[in-house]
């Protein structure tokens, strides 16, 4: 038990409620199509108690098993926005500070 709060200790507020609104996604998901966690295990190729941790948000939960139950799920989509660079305003600044003056303003040639 103690192991399981070091590790959320680790990752800051903002953090720690995206984990949770992950989990609350996968277990949603996972009940409109009726299916119980040892259903999502099956499928997933894990363990229930593995199911339980990712709809709880806990950190301990890896990578790959969150990619993996999206993805059994089909809502990698749920992620795929944080991969868009175009929607990255620091992306977009750096990206618009390198392009020259000319080349921004200048549309007709």
């Amino acid at each position: 038990m103690v192991k399981t709060r070091q590790l959320a200790e680790l990752l800051p507020y903002e953090a720690e409620n995206v984990a949770r609104a992950l989990g609350e996604t996968i277990s949603l998901a996972r009940r409109a199509r009726f299916w119980t966690q040892g259903d999502l295990a099956a499928k997933m190729g894990v363990s229930v108690n593995t199911v339980v941790n990712l709809e709880k948000g806990r950190p301990s939960v890896s990578l790959a098993q969150l990619l993996k139950a999206l993805w059994t799920l089909d809502r990698l989509n749920v992620l795929q926005d944080s991969l868009r660079p175009e929607l990255d305003p620091v992306v977009q600044a750096e990206g618009l500070r390198r392009i020259p003056r000319r080349a921004r303003g200048d549309r007709h040639g």
